[in-house]
């Protein structure tokens, strides 16, 4: 008598039937997608926050350029859409004066200000 694999006699079938195979490739299909969007939703938060720093640095430049006496209050960062303006305006206290800069580009606006003190003429 023959080995069967069902009840009804049939002979055990191998291999995976259609539906199997279909689910199966539904199922990979599933994950890949949803694999590709977290990728793609992760490294697009990781160029906002390189965008942010980097319009942060140039922010700090400016005020550090400002400290210096360097008093070109507008321009535009060389190979790159941002740009930026600085201002220098008094406090209530007269020694010490506020320096602030804007710094916009890629749709981004970062303002940074910073107290300093007034230097001493001679």
């Amino acid at each position: 008598m023959k080995a069967t694999g069902h009840r009804s006699g049939r002979p055990a079938s191998r291999g995976f039937t259609l539906l199997e195979v279909m689910i199966a490739l539904a199922i990979i299909g599933m994950t890949v997608t949803v694999i590709l969007h977290t990728v793609n939703y992760h490294a697009n938060i990781m160029y906002e926050n390189t965008l942010s720093t980097r319009m942060f640095q140039i922010a700090k430049e400016k005020i550090v350029e400002l400290e210096m006496g360097n008093i070109a209050l507008k321009g535009a960062v060389v190979a790159s859409d941002i740009t930026y303006e600085k201002t220098i305006s008094q406090t209530d206290d007269p020694k010490i004066i506020e320096l602030k800069t804007v710094v916009t580009g890629h749709g981004k606006k970062i303002t940074l200000s910073e107290l300093a003190r007034k230097k001493e003429t001679l």
